[in-house]
């Protein structure tokens, strides 16, 4: 530990790309047995899970006839589901493929910073989702938020920014297999590993929905976590594997380690520290980073919509220490190794755009366990691109029916507009009358035959409802249902052109991640506002949008041409470092923040309480008159007359125990994130090798804990809730037949 920095060797990267030699020690799996068992593994098996999904909501619940459930899966997800699947969403393949690479860069400490960003968005968002719910829950999507609000304009400014979201989030998902498979099975062409994605996303979103989704994600997120136990294990109790042992041992790493030279900013210029100013700024990055990509991601939001404020905000609680072990688990051992083997060679095993583009933990997962490793590995990151990808096709499917189709393709009305009723095209909230008086699908005597006449399996043609009031709209949601699959199976085709084009421009993975996500960060403070503050205007919103996005990427170009050698010459490696990164973040988030405040305190008309009350009352009432979200919240609302008109105030008092909740966990949750592990990893300015131990081991306890939870609690709280709900239901028809028997 005294010796001094001069000491440590600074190594070299490979000069040319170290693709043949790759090519040459990772053979032993064919393109015809990674095809077989991303086709018939992943996919087959998500297949079956969809259709166990679909019986279980056709003959258990009996909704599936609904085309909210197949955005919001009953809007009765349970915590523990809810848990796994935001831990399962959050943790891209980038997390544990990229974050190596940032180690690379920074350091461990880098890890540790990354994670603990990734971790705060869990712990902020469950603030941000109690508002969304309370304000709107009737609201599939949170763009319907922006056009209840503020009409047209911002609608479709949010509309776009919804779609370059899930643009970005799968070119870098498409990327990130590719690139997985090229460094495992070098016979692969991209076009097949294209195909095999675009299949995977696709084909149980078509039969199950985000329902689907949600039982895949319990799956991939168990099969990730067991996959992880293995490979740290290996690290941890490196007697078990002899073979590697060089590669593996703690020790012998850890001697490598100290030996070579890491960036001049980290203490003692070490890659064994946690006093890493470029590591911290990874960190800031990232959280706003993720933080802009959870509030400008439909697919992020369905997952919040899809379970009640109470379990969502314990969900996401229990997401963030799920999440908390898994990159570094799988990142941290494998820089560890690879740095260690690079200096037993006398330079980096890899180019800098080998590097970039991820195939370090491939190639220690192949030295470290041969064969299975790279089985394991594509078990990891196929099942991590699975959870993401096909909750981006479900997001793009509800922005093209709810956002597009509804209001300007073919809407029911022609005189369509958030806050009135379809049915009758009055009001639902107003001053001075005008409002609707239609009842609810549920309360209508005409229409429980039309309701069973849904739940059959005819054709849609074949339907007739007989309903005078719903029947029409029940045609009308049956044809968008119809669309709904429509849309995702031209999506999943149009992303097979998408996804070659991405793949043959060679783009890098860590600018794709980085650079292009921390250009969304402007878009936070305009739709976080949209939804918290009732003088927030469109020209508020929209103005924020343009000047932050403006200052963000002249703040990204600025200090990239200023501040590193080459400037914009290097562009991918200059744009995408940690400096650019901040730069751009926060001058977009500050100057959009500033500019839609300062525009909508110019531009907004709230004057007393009863504006503000009509401004939320616009949130309040998207509704769907066949399945009315007070039915969702039975429950919450028993000890509320049914023929009381509720207003916001009711939901937040309803719902002050989750807020209170979100608030107090959320505070405590950061301050031992942001104060009590940094203070107690920072005191070290190097680790030795003992301590370098006591900290993975702690991770990989952390690491079998949530393996134990993921693996047994979803599946328990699940058959309870369907038991109850049985329960229920029999219960429900034994007092309708005392009813009619004493009538």
């Amino acid at each position: 530990m005294g010796e001094s920095a001069s000491c440590k060797v600074d190594l070299m990267f490979s000069e040319t790309p170290r693709q043949e030699s790759l090519r040459s020690s990772i053979e032993t799996v064919s393109a015809l047995d990674a095809s077989l068992l991303i086709v018939l593994g992943f996919g087959g098996f998500s297949i079956v899970v969809a259709v166990l999904h679909n019986a279980i909501h056709r003959y258990v619940y009996r909704d599936q006839h609904s085309l909210d459930t197949v955005f919001d899966a009953g809007g009765k997800v349970t915590t523990s589901l809810t848990a796994v699947t935001v831990a399962s969403q959050v943790l891209w393949p980038v997390d544990l493929i990229q974050t190596s690479v940032i180690a690379l860069k920074s350091g461990i400490g880098s890890i540790m910073f990354y994670v603990i960003g990734m971790s705060l968005v869990m712990v902020v968002f469950p603030i941000i989702t109690i508002h969304f719910k309370t304000k709107a829950p009737g609201a599939k999507t949170y763009p319907q938020i922006v056009y209840a609000r503020f009409g047209k304009s911002a609608h479709i400014v949010y509309c776009c920014i919804a779609l370059l979201t899930n643009a970005v989030t799968l070119t870098a998902m498409i990327l990130t297999g590719t690139y997985t498979l090229e460094g495992i099975v070098p016979e692969m062409s991209s076009e097949l590993t294209v195909l095999l994605l675009v299949f995977l996303f696709g084909s149980y979103c078509f039969i199950g929905g985000l329902g689907a989704a949600f039982y895949i994600s319990y799956f991939n997120t168990c099969i990730m976590f067991v996959a992880l136990v293995i490979f740290t294990s290996m690290f941890i109790f490196p007697n078990s594997n002899a073979d590697h042992r060089n590669s593996t041992d703690i020790s012998v790493m850890y001697e490598s380690v100290k030996c070579v030279k890491g960036p001049s900013s980290n203490a003692k210029e070490s890659f064994l520290t946690f006093r890493s100013f470029s590591g911290v700024v990874y960190g800031i990055v990232v959280f706003f980073m993720v933080l802009a990509l959870n509030c400008c991601d439909q697919a992020m939001w369905q997952s919040r919509i899809a379970t009640k404020p109470q379990q969502g905000v314990t969900g996401f609680f229990i997401a963030c220490f799920l999440y908390l072990g898994i990159p570094i688990s799988l990142s941290l051992p494998a820089f560890l190794s690879y740095v260690s083997m690079s200096y037993q060679n006398g330079s980096y095993l890899l180019s800098p755009l080998d590097t970039n583009n991820g195939f370090l933990t491939p190639l220690v997962m192949e030295d470290t366990l041969g064969r299975p490793g790279e089985y394991l590995l594509i078990m990891i990151v196929f099942m991590a691109l699975m959870a993401t990808g096909s909750g981006e096709i479900m997001a793009i499917s509800s922005i093209l029916v709810y956002d597009l189709y509804k209001v300007y393709v073919c809407p029911f009305r022609e005189t369509y507009s958030p806050f009135s009723c379809p049915l009758c095209g009055n009001l639902k909230y107003a001053r001075e009358g005008g409002t609707c008086s239609c009842i609810p699908a549920t309360e209508c005597p005409s229409c429980q035959d039309d309701v069973n006449l849904s739940r059959s399996n005819a054709p849609l043609y074949k339907l007739k409802y007989k309903c005078p009031l719903h029947g029409e709209y029940r045609h009308y949601e049956d044809m968008l249902k119809d669309y709904k699959s429509w849309c995702i199976i031209w999506i999943s085709l149009c992303l097979v052109p998408f996804g070659i084009l991405m793949t043959s421009l060679k783009l890098n993975v860590n600018w794709v991640t980085f650079v292009m996500e921390t250009l969304l960060t402007p878009f936070i403070s305009p739709l976080i506002l949209t939804f918290t503050w009732s003088k927030c205007t469109s020209k508020g919103v929209i103005s924020g949008v343009i000047s932050g996005s403006l200052a963000s990427v002249a703040a990204l170009l600025l200090v990239a041409e200023t501040s590193y050698d080459k400037g914009l010459s290097d562009f991918f490696t200059n744009t995408s470092a940690d400096y650019s990164l901040f730069a751009s973040c926060i001058s977009g988030l500050l100057i959009s923040t500033l500019i839609t405040v300062g525009v909508s305190m110019v531009t907004h008309s709230i004057k007393c309480g009863a504006d503000v009350d009509e401004e939320w009352a616009k949130l309040f009432y998207i509704d769907n008159p066949l399945n009315p979200w007070r039915n969702l919240y039975e429950d919450e609302l028993k000890n509320i007359q049914k023929d009381r008109n509720l207003c916001i105030s009711d939901m937040e008092f309803i719902f002050r125990k989750s807020r209170k909740i979100a608030y107090i966990v959320g505070v405590l949750i950061t301050i031992l994130l942001v104060v009590v592990m940094p203070a107690s990893l920072l005191q070290y300015e190097e680790l030795n090798a003992d301590q370098l131990y006591n900290y993975m081991l702690v991770f990989f306890v952390i690491l079998v804990l949530g393996t134990i939870y993921s693996v047994f609690v979803p599946p328990i709280e699940e058959i309870i809730k369907i038991k109850r709900y049985r329960k229920r239901e029999v219960r429900d028809t034994k007092e309708e037949e005392v009813a009619l028997n004493s009538y």
